[in-house]
């Protein structure tokens, strides 16, 4: 498993490398990885070995890593991803004309999603799904946003990355509150949770998978990513990338098995979705948001099955997924080949494509049909399995869910037959140009695959039965079946084709203009109107003033240490351990205190410097002779620092108003008795008891020396070390360049004695 995700990567070099000479030698070097992808889960799907495993741990005491599973349900969603991913892939190389211009960007960003999507399939852990999850979000903002001269793309690019992101915070607080309940980040450790902690996970989680998978009223950024190319279309808009959602939903629905808010959301997201995506796709003339709202629409009743959870809905979700996935992407990619050859996707503009693309009829003949749920196809034997999981449940829960699935199918017949009669039906023929079989092929063998499915249902089922039994126990006694008889599920299924096909037939005699989108407008505003209040915040906060800068630190650090003001003690506190002490403090306290007066620009600086050199007597006093020569030597620098720097300046700081002054005085004060109270009460509640045996100890066999605090500097936190004096070297670089803007030294000579 490692080996495949590393495989990716290097697809990722090789088709950068390849890319730059042509977009179709990129594309087909990107093919090799999610290809062999492909091969490996399939090698690996139905065959009872058990789940593999791969770990690579960043943090290992936080259980901070990226940890990966392959099991049956990872398996399939594998071949899912891989394997369209490859066909995508060459589809693509016909999508771009031979003559088009050598391109990295593309190929690149879409293995990039490739592998991010694989990443995201076989996360075990929280925090694996949810880095993944992210770049999903990231690469597919990339590639919707593709022909980004477009101002109309860059809005829809914009609009699906942030409502995609807003749904990955809600999806992270989720999981951390999942995990924190289970007591293991590992999804394969996941157990039934529940009270208040389960259904704040169940409902922020339901959040991230509505965005991603576009649920109602989320659902508005997926029609706008249909202006991405259509490969893009196919793979991450049908395929993939929505379903992530419901394969959060598949993975996490075992935890929130006992939380009714879980079922009820879910089941209110699902339904909506799917009856107002299929009035979407009957409404649309664009052939490519057609099938988008379909997406939403079919997306609405997988989400419904899982919140569901029964067996068999389970199980009836599964079979979905897979058909969908086949039936849906060869959809998107004949009507690209469509809108190449013919140059618009219009319905009301095309028509008798049946003689002019035979091959691409009869690709979206057979997809249509097992998307309306016909035999003998892949999609009316899923179909089937939703209706009868339908039908097994009882009372209110049984009308609600059988009234929604008939009706949401119903209209899925309907607007499928609409776009086919209308596209590849009866009329005027439509003129076209000549074939890429790169193009034509893809979909051929995605439409095949469907007929495949119902004619080897043993072998599907030896797939899906165990991908759905890891979902959920119960699901393990079903399968999918041929010819189920004439059962109630079979005619309640011959009812919907037949509904569907007269309201299709009326619907596709209508014509009228495009409907105006509906939420996409309000969602843009929306995010136009946070982009302008951050203007007007960022205003009113980051107005440059440094001095207002500090005293707002200064006082949120005052209000941070509200809470050890209710844990104070003070019986462990001494006055001091040796007199000089006390005389150094006051020295400290009042070099400061009359810096707050000082007038002079030199004065501010010495007086900065006298409070350095009495914490560095601190320090010797201590027994730190090393930390006090540091001390020493970076006071000595900074007074001198200052005293070359400001001594072209004028003498005296600007006039402070006593109003102004008395303030930083309070905010001082204010912050220096936080900072009091802080170590008062973490001091009077220790933790635990220092390690010096094993420092010392560490510090003598591990890191070759008998200095301890250098030890510690330079071996035990070396990086931090380096990060130090990186900010030193910093801060030298820019002295530097200050002391360079001098004009001569006999003009700075005459300004200090002046």
């Amino acid at each position: 498993m490692t080996w495949v995700l590393l495989a990716h990567v290097v697809g990722l070099a090789c088709c950068a490398v390849a890319g730059r000479s042509s977009m179709r030698a990129g594309l087909a070097t990107a093919a090799v990885a999610p290809a062999a992808t492909a091969i490996w889960a399939m090698t690996r799907l139905g065959n009872g070995s058990l789940p593999e495993t791969a770990e690579v741990m960043w943090v290992a005491a936080l259980d901070l890593g990226f940890v990966f599973r392959a099991g049956p349900f990872a398996l399939l969603m594998t071949t899912i991803v891989s394997g369209i991913g490859a066909l995508v892939f060459v589809y693509a190389t016909g999508y771009f004309a031979p003559g088009a211009p050598a391109g990295v960007r593309f190929p690149v960003s879409l293995l990039a999603f490739s592998c991010s999507m694989l990443g995201l399939v076989l996360a075990d852990s929280v925090w694996t799904l949810f880095i993944f999850w992210e770049l999903t979000s990231i690469t597919s903002f990339l590639l919707v946003g593709h022909k980004h001269e477009s101002d109309a793309v860059q809005v829809a690019a914009r609009r699906a990355l942030m409502i995609t992101g807003t749904g990955g915070l809600a999806l992270l607080a989720g999981l951390m509150v999942l995990s924190q309940q289970v007591g293991s980040p590992l999804l394969s450790d996941l157990e039934p949770v529940g009270g208040a902690a389960g259904i704040v996970a169940a409902l922020l989680i339901l959040a991230g998978a509505a965005t991603k998978s576009a649920q109602v009223p989320f659902h508005v950024w997926l029609p706008g990513a249909m202006a991405a190319p259509t490969p893009v279309s196919a793979y991450l808009h049908s395929a993939t990338m929505v379903k992530a959602g419901i394969l959060l939903m598949a993975v996490t629905g075992s935890a929130f098995a006992d939380v009714a808010a879980w079922k009820v959301v879910g089941f209110v997201l699902g339904s909506a979705s799917m009856l107002w995506g299929g009035i979407g796709a009957l409404r649309h003339r664009d052939a490519k948001l057609i099938l988008a709202w379909g997406t939403i629409s079919q997306l609405g009743l997988l989400v419904t099955l899982l919140a569901l959870g029964s067996g068999k809905a389970v199980f009836a979700a599964a079979s979905i997924l897979v058909a969908h996935a086949l039936f849906k992407a060869t959809l998107f990619l004949v009507v690209g080949e469509i809108d190449i050859r013919t140059g618009t996707r219009n319905i009301d503009d095309l028509g008798g494509l049946y003689r002019s693309m035979p091959l691409a009829t009869g690709a979206a003949l057979l997809a249509g049909l097992s998307m309306a749920g016909a035999p003998p196809l892949l999609g009316f034997v899923a179909k089937e399995a939703a209706i009868e999981a339908t039908l097994g449940l009882a009372g209110f829960e049984r009308v609600a869910a059988l009234s929604v699935v008939v009706l949401g199918s119903v209209l899925t017949v309907a607007y499928t037959t609409r776009f086919l009669w209308t596209v590849f039906g009866p009329g005027p023929a439509t003129t076209v140009a000549s074939r890429r079989l790169a193009m034509t092929m893809p979909a051929a063998v995605l439409a095949i695959a469907g007929v495949a499915g119902f004619v080897a249902l043993g072998w599907v089922n030896d797939i899906i039965v165990p991908a759905a039994s890891e979902l959920n126990a119960e699901a393990a006694s079903y399968l999918l079946i041929a010819w189920p008889g004439l059962k109630t599920a079979f005619v309640i299924s011959m009812g919907i084709l037949a509904a569907g096909t007269v309201l299709g037939g009326l619907a596709s005699r209508r014509n009228g203009a495009a409907p105006a989108p509906i939420g996409a407008d309000q969602a843009d505003r929306g995010l136009d109107g946070v982009l302008v209040f951050g203007r007007i915040v960022t205003a009113r906060v980051q107005h440059g003033s440094l001095p207002v800068y500090l005293a707002t630190m200064a006082a949120t650090v005052s209000l941070a240490a509200t809470p050890f003001l209710f844990d104070l003690s003070f019986a462990h506190l001494i006055w001091w351990d040796q007199p000089i002490q006390m005389v150094l403090a006051v020295a400290i306290a009042a070099s400061a205190f009359m810096g707050v007066f000082v007038n002079s620009r030199i004065g501010a600086a010495l007086t900065l410097g006298a409070v350095g050199i009495a914490a560095s007597g601190l320090f010797l006093v201590h027994g730190a002779p090393d930390l006090a020569l540091t001390q020493l030597l970076v006071e000595t620098i900074i007074v001198v620092g200052f005293v070359i720097g400001l001594g072209h300046l004028g003498r005296s700081f600007p006039a402070v108003n006593d109003g102004w002054r008395n303030t930083r005085i309070v905010i001082s004060v204010a912050g220096a008795l936080a900072v009091m109270a802080g170590l008062i009460a973490t001091t009077a509640n220790p933790s635990g008891t220092a390690p010096i045996p094993e420092l010392v100890e560490g510090a003598v066999n591990d890191g070759g020396g008998n200095n301890v605090v250098n030890v510690i500097l330079t071996d035990t936190r070396a990086l931090d070390t380096l990060g130090e004096v990186v900010v030193l070297a910093t801060v030298a670089l820019g002295i530097l360049a200050l002391a360079k803007t001098r004009t001569t030294p006999a003009e700075e000579l005459a300004e200090v004695a002046s």
